[in-house]
């Protein structure tokens, strides 16, 4: 029998979790470049969650998904530190580069001064802005050095 076809307005979130686990388990396993590790970078005051770095490590790369600061404490640096230790902690588990996708919208100028360069556009998306694509290339750790055990 043919798998019958919808449309799902709302798809479940534990169907939509099992998709990407699989996804993520079959790019793992073609690629043989071991284990994906999460990466999360946390701000918190008084115990409220203020500020997150969160991604994931993986063949020499890391890639974030996404980067929040509180309305209250944005432009006072809360950002840029924890894009900074997000990318410590992936040069730490021996990473050459980190990816991100952003929309211009959303302070295309913070990640360009802090050496990002755009690697892929993509027009119109949102309708009246574009998509962006960024690269940073992190500082390769000395011949013969290995990233600290965990």
């Amino acid at each position: 029998m043919e798998p019958g076809i919808r449309v799902v307005a709302r798809p479940r979130p534990e169907d939509l979790a099992f998709v990407q686990a699989l996804i993520r388990q079959e790019t793992l396993a073609r690629a043989g470049l071991g284990e994906d590790r999460d990466l999360g970078i946390e701000a918190r005051r008084h115990g409220e969650l203020v500020g997150a770095c969160y991604g994931g490590t993986w063949g020499g790369t890391c890639e974030l998904e996404s980067l929040w600061v509180h309305a209250d404490l944005r432009q006072r640096g809360l950002g840029a530190r924890l894009l900074t230790a997000a990318e410590s902690e992936a040069a730490r588990r021996g990473c050459h580069q980190v990816v991100l996708f952003s929309h211009w919208i959303q302070a295309p100028s913070f990640y360009e001064h802090r050496g990002y360069e755009v690697v892929g556009r993509v027009e119109e998306y949102p309708a009246g802005s574009d998509a962006i694509w960024y690269r940073k290339h992190l500082p390769r750790p000395p011949p013969g050095s290995r990233p600290p055990a965990r």
